[in-house]
Order: C-alpha cells, then structure tokens, then sequence
C-alpha cells in the first residue's frame, strides 16, 4: 500500500482498544481510539478513516445509533463499518446489516482474525469504488431503455432468454440485467454442486452479505427486513437491497415479480449443473468402454496364445505317446484303447481351453462395470425429472396465484 491505513476503534472498553491497537500495528496499520459513539462520530467526521471498528454496546449512544449517523453523513457514508460485539445470533447480524454495517465480528476475537477481516473490507472497499461509476453508467443505460417498457415485460424477456444461457454467469448476467432495468440492486447466491457462486449487480459481495444469506432460513421463500428482501430457491437465492417501500403498489409488484425471475434462474442453474454432471457421465461412459475393449482385445490375445501353446503341446505330447507304445509291445487292440483315450482327452481339454475361467472373470468385470454406470444414469436423470417437476409445478403456481398485474 503507499500509505498507512488509518483505522478509527470506536469502543469503551480499554483491554479491547489496546488489543486492537497490538495487532493492527503488526499489520502496519495506524490506529486512533474513541471511548464512546459521540468522540467517536466527532474523530469520524474530523478526520475520515479508511475503516471503522464499531463496538454495538456503548454508554450513550449505542453502536447501532452511531452507525446510522455514520451512514446518513456524506463524509463518512462509504467507510467501511466493522461491528464488534458478544453477541452472535442471526437477529443481531440483520440489526448491523440494516443500519449499514459492512461486517461483523464477535468478541473474543483472534487478532489474525481482525487483521484478515479488515484487509478483506479494505479489497472490498477498493472493488466497489472502482466499480462505482460503471455501475452508475450501466444503470443510467437500463433506465433510458426502461422507457416504454413494463415491469412485467422484462420479466418475460428474462424468461425467454433464460433457456439460451450456457453458464452460471451467464444466467447472473441475465438476471442483473432484468433487475438493473427494475432500478433494483441485487446480490446472487447460486449453488453449484457443493459450492457456492457470488454475484452482485454493483460487483462486490461484502462478507456480512454472504452470512446473512447462508444463514437465513431456506425454507422460507420471503425474508424481509427494512428495504431488503431475500428470496429463496433450492439452487439460487436473491438479496435485494432497494426495495421501494415508500411505493406499496410497487412494492407489491415487484413481490410477485422477483420469485418468477428467481424461479427460471434456479431452474437454468439446476439443467446447467445436471448437463455438467451427464457430460461427466459420459466421459465415464466412454472411460468404461474403452476399458472394456482394452480388457477384451488382451483376452482374446490371452485365449488365442494359450490355445495354440496349448494345441502345440498336446501334438507333442500325442507323438511321444505314440512312440513310447511302438516301444512298450503292446497287443493291437490295447494300443488302440490307449490312444482312443488320449484322443478323447485331447478333445475335452480343447473344448474346455474354449470357455477358461479368464473369459468368464473379464466377462463379469464388463458387466458390473456397465451395470454401475447405468445405476449412477439412472440417479441423475431421476433427480433431473423430480426436480424440473417441482420447479414447473412452483412456477405455475406463482403465475396462477400469486402475480396482480393491475
């Protein structure tokens, strides 16, 4: 960095101050101190920090209130806010989050811990100023092409489009777009397998964005509180941070709206993940084949070699057999009863060199082969079929019940 980071600790208690002050000094950070909200507001607006560590529980004012004043003043309204408290439950996290908080860390704390948060905020901080004036730009566009055009209308443009996309991205992409010319400003989570993708219209996920969301509650398919709303689906779940509550009719709408948008996401998410897992399956597919015929070509070689061995000896062992018995003196009939019995040797050891236990082993090996990948074939398409059938049931229920155009 080419200048120290200024970072303003705004708490009460002195034990935590001087830990703050420890660590953020190995990091190479300054660090200034305030013992309640109003020294702390007045040291804020003097002299504006990069980052500020806010503890919730002051005398005074509390850090909530602080917060709030932080957030509405011109100044300090972009600083990234950190809250410190004891307290770690999803209800306190929401109250941080819709007072304007950018992360949030309980006490005690690791001071790695504190010096990984902050530098996290600070890459944060640094994406969403760079990215400001884009988004600014891009919004301004949608807004001019918004004109003319229903909220409903772009809802179903989405939908439209939503079957030609080929990525993950590019169902984000998609979906910010409609959501751009709603004037809404949107965080995406999808989920890809057992991971999770992060999208955002303005191009930055803050870290108390993704708690927030990974910790709601997904069987609840509308959480709301303040201005945000978080809707859910099994594979995508959307944190809007602008709803108009001061336009109820709007408002409204846009309720009906967003699980429509949200439903045809989820459901290009669920199709591009099950294309990338029978993708996988085919390559396996093509894997086991390949395999088996490497199996079959080396027994065939195997059975063709040893029956020739086989057949080579056995004519060795038929001469010599002869010669002994020319030698031995033996009455006619007793020479022919004894290479009667070689030759029906010589004959069922031929007909069992045709069918060894090699053939029947490879051939066992091929056919549970087969029989595995046709079960784990059988399992995706069985999850595809449930789930497309829940998600074009949902959908249809929504549009039925739940859109009012007017």
């Amino acid at each position: 960095m080419d200048r120290t980071i200024d970072v303003l600790a705004i708490d009460d208690d002195r034990f935590v101050q001087k830990m703050i002050r420890k660590a953020l000094a190995e990091g190479g950070l300054s660090v200034r101190t305030a013992d309640d909200g109003e020294s702390g507001l007045m040291a804020a607006k003097g002299e504006v920090p990069d980052i500020i560590l806010l503890d919730v529980e002051m005398p005074g004012i509390n850090g909530y209130e602080v917060c709030e004043k932080l957030r509405t003043t011109d100044t300090t309204k972009t600083v990234p806010i950190v809250f410190l408290s004891s307290h770690s439950s999803l209800r306190e996290r929401l109250q941080g989050y819709e007072v304007g908080a950018d992360d949030y860390l309980v006490k005690p704390f690791e001071a790695e811990h504190l010096l990984a948060r902050i530098k996290v905020l600070l890459k944060y901080r640094e994406e969403r100023e760079e990215l400001r004036t884009q988004y600014e730009m891009a919004q301004k566009t949608a807004l001019i092409a918004l004109s003319g055009s229903s909220e409903l209308g772009h809802a179903m443009h989405f939908l439209e489009r939503s079957l030609g996309y080929q990525s993950v991205e590019e169902t984000a992409q998609g979906l910010f777009e409609t959501t751009d010319r709603l004037s809404l400003e949107c965080t995406l989570m999808a989920a890809v397998g057992d991971s999770h993708c992060w999208f955002a219209s303005g191009g930055a996920v803050s870290p108390l964005e993704k708690e927030l969301i990974e910790m709601s509650d997904r069987s609840a398919r509308f959480l709301d509180f303040g201005q945000r709303t978080l809707v859910n689906f099994p594979n995508a779940s959307l944190l809007v941070k602008n709803m108009p509550l001061d336009d109820q009719e709007r408002y409204g709408r846009l309720k009906d709206l967003l699980p429509i948008l949200l439903s045809a996401a989820n459901t290009k998410i669920n199709v591009i993940e099950t294309q990338r897992a029978m993708s996988q399956l085919g390559n396996d597919l093509l894997q086991s084949f390949g395999s088996s015929r490497r199996n079959l070509y080396q027994l065939g070689k195997l059975l063709v070699n040893n029956r020739a061995n086989s057949a080579s000896l056995l004519q060795r062992l038929v001469h010599d057999v002869s010669d002994d018995l020319l030698r031995m003196g033996l009455e006619e009939d007793q020479e022919e009863f004894l290479l009667n019995r070689i030759d029906s040797a010589v004959e069922e050891v031929t007909v069992k060199m045709d069918a060894g236990t090699e053939l029947a082993a490879s051939f066992s090996f091929i056919l549970n082969n087969l029989r595995n990948i046709m079960e784990k074939q059988e399992a995706v398409l069985h999850a595809f079929s449930a789930n497309q059938a829940k998600d074009s049931s949902n959908q249809s229920s929504a549009l039925d019940t739940d859109i009012e155009l007017f």
